[in-house]
């Protein structure tokens, strides 16, 4: 009974929409568990209301929206990669402790979004706990951020003047 949801720029057009519900089609995603959107800023955090589970996209994560989906209650399951560009959900569930959202391979990543969705009650109550968690988290610890960010520069500052 899931849905997805995907926010892509030009899927109103009708050749775009029936040529990605054909390929959703050929893995047995009937168009009525689509739900395709056009891309609006407008409507970007009220459409988080409308997610229970947010799937990272791979090879390259998510970065600001998934630190938006993260503050909105969304659970986020990411795919841990090599390269920068798909590693950055990893950091942000570890940064928020929830490192169990992390998958090491495909197999992983259905798994923890099926684990996540089995459980209705469990997963409103991690929704509705979520926004607290992130903002007690490193991730929102600006002073925490301030001031190793200001030890970076002092030290490269002080690398400089032994190495000019």
């Amino acid at each position: 009974g899931a849905r997805l949801l995907l926010e892509l720029a030009g899927i109103q057009h009708g050749q775009a929409r029936t040529a990605l519900q054909a390929r959703f089609a050929r893995h047995g995603i009937t168009a009525a568990r689509l739900q395709l959107e056009e891309r609006d800023p407008r409507w970007q955090y009220l459409r988080y209301h409308q997610i229970d589970i947010a799937l990272d996209p791979f090879p390259a994560n998510g970065g600001t929206s998934s630190c938006d989906l993260l503050w909105m209650g969304a659970p986020l399951v990411t795919l841990a990669g090599e390269r920068f560009v798909s590693r950055m959900g990893v950091s942000l569930l570890n940064a928020i402790g929830h490192p169990e959202w992390i998958a090491a391979d495909a197999d992983a990543y259905l798994d923890i979004a099926v684990n996540l969705a089995a459980d209705v009650d469990a997963l409103n109550a991690t929704r509705l706990g979520l926004r607290a968690e992130v903002e007690s988290s490193p991730l929102m610890d600006e002073p925490r951020f301030a001031e190793h960010f200001a030890q970076a520069l002092r030290g490269m500052w002080q690398d400089w003047l032994q190495h000019p």
